[in-house]
Protein backbone atom coordinates (compact mmCIF):
# COMPACT_ATOMS: atom_id res chain seq x y z
CA UNK A 1 0.00 0.00 0.00
CA UNK A 2 2.86 2.33 0.87
CA UNK A 3 4.48 1.71 -2.51
CA UNK A 4 1.22 2.42 -4.35
CA UNK A 5 0.76 5.74 -2.51
CA UNK A 6 4.37 6.66 -3.24
CA UNK A 7 3.89 5.81 -6.93
CA UNK A 8 0.67 7.86 -7.10
CA UNK A 9 2.35 10.90 -5.59
CA UNK A 10 5.48 10.52 -7.73
CA UNK A 11 3.46 10.11 -10.92
CA UNK A 12 1.31 13.10 -10.01
CA UNK A 13 4.43 15.19 -9.46
CA UNK A 14 5.98 14.06 -12.74
CA UNK A 15 2.67 14.72 -14.53
CA UNK A 16 2.43 18.24 -13.15
CA UNK A 17 6.02 19.06 -14.11
CA UNK A 18 5.46 17.78 -17.65
CA UNK A 19 2.14 19.63 -17.83
CA UNK A 20 3.89 22.82 -16.72
CA UNK A 21 6.58 22.41 -19.38
CA UNK A 22 3.98 21.83 -22.10
CA UNK A 23 1.88 24.76 -20.85
CA UNK A 24 4.98 26.96 -21.06
CA UNK A 25 5.48 25.91 -24.69
CA UNK A 26 1.88 26.98 -25.38
CA UNK A 27 2.47 30.35 -23.69
CA UNK A 28 0.53 29.26 -20.61
CA UNK A 29 1.20 31.19 -17.45
CA UNK A 30 -0.59 29.12 -14.81
CA UNK A 31 -2.09 25.77 -13.89
CA UNK A 32 -5.43 25.94 -12.12
CA UNK A 33 -5.72 24.35 -8.69
CA UNK A 34 -8.53 22.06 -9.86
CA UNK A 35 -6.18 20.66 -12.53
CA UNK A 36 -3.82 19.49 -9.78
CA UNK A 37 -6.62 17.57 -8.09
CA UNK A 38 -7.85 16.23 -11.43
CA UNK A 39 -4.38 14.86 -12.17
CA UNK A 40 -4.16 13.37 -8.67
CA UNK A 41 -7.59 11.74 -9.05
CA UNK A 42 -6.68 10.39 -12.46
CA UNK A 43 -3.47 8.88 -11.09
CA UNK A 44 -5.40 7.22 -8.24
CA UNK A 45 -7.77 5.62 -10.78
CA UNK A 46 -4.83 4.59 -12.98
CA UNK A 47 -3.00 2.89 -10.12
CA UNK A 48 -6.14 1.10 -8.91
CA UNK A 49 -6.52 -0.37 -12.39
CA UNK A 50 -2.83 -1.23 -12.64
CA UNK A 51 -3.06 -2.95 -9.24
CA UNK A 52 -5.82 -5.21 -10.54
CA UNK A 53 -3.94 -5.81 -13.79
CA UNK A 54 -1.11 -7.35 -11.73
CA UNK A 55 -3.36 -10.34 -10.98
CA UNK A 56 -3.27 -11.34 -14.65
CA UNK A 57 -0.28 -13.23 -15.97
CA UNK A 58 0.96 -12.22 -19.37
CA UNK A 59 3.07 -14.44 -21.56
CA UNK A 60 5.18 -11.54 -22.82
CA UNK A 61 6.36 -8.52 -20.83
CA UNK A 62 5.99 -6.27 -23.89
CA UNK A 63 2.32 -7.27 -24.15
CA UNK A 64 1.76 -6.40 -20.49
CA UNK A 65 3.47 -3.02 -20.92
CA UNK A 66 1.50 -2.31 -24.10
CA UNK A 67 -1.82 -3.11 -22.44
CA UNK A 68 -0.93 -0.91 -19.48
CA UNK A 69 -0.02 1.95 -21.81
CA UNK A 70 -3.28 1.60 -23.74
CA UNK A 71 -5.22 1.52 -20.45
CA UNK A 72 -3.48 4.69 -19.25
CA UNK A 73 -4.00 6.53 -22.57
CA UNK A 74 -7.70 5.61 -22.63
CA UNK A 75 -8.16 6.90 -19.06
CA UNK A 76 -6.31 10.12 -19.88
CA UNK A 77 -8.43 10.69 -22.99
CA UNK A 78 -11.65 10.05 -21.06
CA UNK A 79 -10.47 12.41 -18.31
CA UNK A 80 -9.73 15.02 -20.97
CA UNK A 81 -13.33 14.79 -22.13
CA UNK A 82 -14.75 14.90 -18.61
CA UNK A 83 -12.65 17.84 -17.40
CA UNK A 84 -12.41 19.79 -20.65
CA UNK A 85 -8.66 19.53 -21.12
CA UNK A 86 -9.06 19.65 -24.91
CA UNK A 87 -9.99 23.33 -24.73
CA UNK A 88 -6.37 24.13 -23.88
CA UNK A 89 -4.40 21.18 -25.19
CA UNK A 90 -4.54 19.19 -28.45
CA UNK A 91 -5.28 15.47 -28.14
CA UNK A 92 -1.98 14.51 -29.79
CA UNK A 93 -0.01 16.55 -27.26
CA UNK A 94 -1.93 14.93 -24.40
CA UNK A 95 -1.17 11.46 -25.79
CA UNK A 96 2.53 12.30 -26.25
CA UNK A 97 2.68 13.66 -22.70
CA UNK A 98 1.07 10.46 -21.44
CA UNK A 99 3.54 8.27 -23.31
CA UNK A 100 6.47 10.33 -21.99
CA UNK A 101 5.26 10.15 -18.40
CA UNK A 102 4.58 6.42 -18.78
CA UNK A 103 8.12 5.80 -20.05
CA UNK A 104 9.62 7.78 -17.16
CA UNK A 105 7.54 5.82 -14.65
CA UNK A 106 8.50 2.47 -16.23
CA UNK A 107 12.18 3.47 -16.03
CA UNK A 108 11.80 4.48 -12.37
CA UNK A 109 10.09 1.16 -11.63
CA UNK A 110 12.96 -0.69 -13.33
CA UNK A 111 15.53 1.22 -11.25
CA UNK A 112 13.56 0.42 -8.10
CA UNK A 113 13.34 -3.25 -9.07
CA UNK A 114 17.09 -3.44 -9.71
CA UNK A 115 17.70 -1.91 -6.28
CA UNK A 116 15.38 -4.46 -4.63
CA UNK A 117 17.10 -7.35 -6.42
CA UNK A 118 20.51 -6.11 -5.25
CA UNK A 119 19.24 -5.89 -1.66
CA UNK A 120 17.86 -9.43 -1.86
CA UNK A 121 21.15 -10.70 -3.30
CA UNK A 122 23.08 -9.08 -0.44
CA UNK A 123 20.78 -10.79 2.08
CA UNK A 124 21.18 -14.15 0.33
CA UNK A 125 24.97 -13.81 0.23
CA UNK A 126 24.98 -12.89 3.92
CA UNK A 127 22.93 -16.02 4.73
CA UNK A 128 25.27 -18.18 2.69
CA UNK A 129 28.29 -16.71 4.44
CA UNK A 130 26.77 -17.38 7.86
CA UNK A 131 26.05 -21.03 6.89
CA UNK A 132 29.68 -21.51 5.81
CA UNK A 133 31.05 -20.31 9.15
Amino acid sequence: MKKILLNIMATTGISLVVLSLVATLYDGSLICIDTIFQVLGLNVVIYIGLFFMEFTEYRFAILETGLKLIYVIVLVLISGLIWGWYNNLPVAVLVLMTIGIFVVCVCLDAISLISEVKSINVLIEGEEQSKIH
